[in-house]
């Protein structure tokens, strides 16, 4: 069996939540990671993806830091009780040291 069939069976049915005000960026990054195999949710900020890890358990959450509404570190307070199997990615055109040590505190 080939690289490409063993990740694909590795993503395949993973549940993955991407976070972010841009809806561009969603799209793309959703697009391609559909194209693997993964099952793919979005939302536009914190308090919306809040929502959905209410009511889904994801493998992965790809989450921007900087969003309206509420931000990547207030979901990643927030929801950190919800997120002890979840893999979350936190991103950013702005992360300073600070910050990535700051998320990783939170679990990121």
């Amino acid at each position: 069996m080939n690289d490409t069939n063993n990740r694909d069976n590795v993503s395949r049915n993973k549940r993955l939540l991407i976070i972010d005000d841009e809806a561009n960026m969603r799209h793309m990054l959703g697009s391609l990671l559909q194209k693997s195999g993964y099952l793919v949710d979005e939302a536009s900020d914190g308090s919306a993806a809040l929502k959905m890890v209410d009511r889904v358990l994801y493998d992965f959450i790809l989450c921007d830091l900087k969003m309206p509404n509420m931000d990547g570190m207030t979901f990643l307070k927030s929801a950190k009780d919800k997120l002890s199997g979840t893999t979350v990615i936190m991103m950013s055109a702005y992360g300073t040291i600070d910050t990535a040590i700051e998320a990783m505190k939170l679990g990121a």
